[in-house]
């Protein structure tokens, strides 16, 4: 908006931008780009003009958010722009763009000039305090509830009250790639996020342990840091199918260690593809005790199967930080739908694998297999993905209905320690038979751990033309309910 003399502007405060020395050029070149970027993704037209240590956005309020989502960007504050010729016209604009905002509130005036003029800041301060006074409350230089901030350069003056934080960190491009290694889940989604954070063009890693289903529900959190905070370049998912490789493991190693040599293969699978695209480093979710894979021992074990560099940036986040940023950056709510699958297939997980131990488990599996996986590979561009592709149909159930055929897909010690009465045991491979044998038109309602599994196995039953479901949060969740109940019951 345009007030004579005077236009809306958004200022652009720089980071760590600032710190670089002859670099620092072409990093606020890449920041210019993702920021004409980032508006364009949002349909603003909007006039872009860089000066050293500040960048002006002419625009709306409507910028605002998108703008917060480019790194390398410190503080944003929506400004009035005003030219002036005499200190007399600064104040008289001043005056009139203040007032409303300091109205019976106290206030304090932050003056900054750039350049040589005929007043100081002080001045300014001194001036425009005592115009705005009769408006007010009082002055409040500690404490105020209105900071009236003015800054000078040269002719322009540039109004504000607000200064907004964004996210700091560099531009997305200025660090080269990287490949991060995604499930679908908080950590992952989240370790990526800083990542781009510093600057890394982060490009993603989907090792598919269930089906279609599961594919979806990743897809669906990783074109949200796609869509939403990769700025700059194309981010691509990389998805190859580790169904193979989990029946062999199953078949060949300790159910023990499974976990550990299933995650070398994906180390394996991830160094290959980061080879191949031009990253430079190989980035996972994991945290240091999160869950047994991740103890220091077995990361210790894990860690040999990559050559390139391996960055956590999560190692020492718990859970509950995690999940903070995860609200925090859009992701949560999308995260949240992806039910752990790999659990399943470890009974009792080691703790503290050897790097021997792990070596020994793996030679038992053909060495060919790693290079059938790589023929599985797909490849998607994020951001040309249509959103209704992605559409995930509802087969998850908080109850049984009465008279369902319940298949419960753990393996058999899992299922012989506790399982839902009346439910019937069978692996993946096994289900579609006894469906078709067993369930003479009833519901069916497959059982797992978590939900993760049940849900691929019910859709792909559904794709079939039963009428199957997947039992809401799995056995764990049941089991949860039913220790509430008693301990209710008990308390009563």
């Amino acid at each position: 908006m345009v007030r004579g003399q005077a236009r809306e502007v958004i200022l652009v405060r720089l980071g760590e931008v600032t710190l670089k020395g002859r670099t620092r050029g072409r990093f606020e070149r890449v920041l210019l780009r993702n920021i004409r970027e980032a508006l364009r993704a949002e349909g603003i037209s909007a006039y872009v003009v860089r000066e050293y240590g500040r960048i002006y956005v002419y625009a709306g309020r409507e910028a605002l958010e998108p703008l917060r989502r480019v790194f390398g960007i410190w503080s944003l504050s929506p400004a009035l722009e005003v030219r002036y010729k005499t200190l007399e016209e600064l104040l008289d604009a001043a005056e009139s763009f203040f007032k409303t905002a300091v109205a019976g509130k106290r206030f304090a005036v932050r003056a900054r000039r750039v350049g040589a003029e005929g007043f100081t800041s002080i001045d300014l301060e001194r001036l425009l305090g005592a115009r705005l006074l009769p408006y007010s409350s009082g002055v409040d230089l500690s404490n105020p509830e209105v900071t009236a901030h003015v800054e000078v350069r040269g002719n322009r003056a540039y109004l504000y009250t607000e200064v907004i934080p964004a996210h700091g960190g560099l531009p997305v491009g200025t660090e080269g790639k990287v490949l991060a290694l995604v499930s679908g889940g908080f950590d992952s989604a989240v370790a990526a996020w800083y990542m781009l954070k510093r600057g890394a063009e982060v490009h993603y890693l989907f090792c598919n342990l269930a089906g279609d289903l599961t594919k979806r529900y990743v897809m669906r959190v990783v074109k949200i840091l796609a869509d939403r905070w990769s700025y700059g370049y194309r981010p691509r998912l990389y998805v190859v199918d580790f169904r193979p490789l989990l029946s062999e493991l199953r078949r060949a190693v300790d159910t023990r260690v499974l976990g550990v040599v299933l995650k070398r293969y994906m180390y394996r699978v991830a160094e290959k593809v980061a080879r191949e695209i031009g990253a430079y480093a190989i980035v996972t979710g994991e945290s240091l005790g999160q869950v047994s894979s991740q103890t220091l021992k077995n990361l210790y074990a894990i860690d040999p199967a990559a050559a390139m560099p391996v960055f956590r940036p999560l190692i020492g986040f718990d859970k509950e930080e995690i999940i903070r940023v995860a609200r925090e950056i859009g992701v949560y709510e999308e995260a949240s739908r992806v039910k752990e699958v790999c659990g399943v297939f470890s009974y009792h997980p080691r703790t503290a694998c050897t790097l021997e131990e792990a070596l020994v488990n793996e030679s038992r599996v053909a060495p060919r297999l790693l290079e059938e996986l790589m023929r599985s590979l797909e490849v998607y561009d994020l951001k040309s993905l249509d959103p209704g592709s992605l559409e995930v149909p509802d087969v998850d159930i908080d109850s049984v209905p009465e008279g369902s055929l319940i298949v419960d897909v753990r393996p058999p010690e899992k299922y012989a320690e506790w399982h839902l009465p009346g439910s019937i045991n069978a692996s993946v491979e096994e289900v579609l038979e006894l469906a078709g044998r067993a369930a003479g038109g009833r519901p069916i309602v497959i059982v797992c751990d978590e939900g993760g599994l049940s849900r691929e196995v019910a859709y792909s039953l559904r794709l079939l033309g039963y009428k199957a479901y997947s039992l809401r949060g799995g056995v764990r969740r049941l089991r949860a309910r039913s220790k509430g109940f008693k301990a209710d019951s008990q308390a009563g």
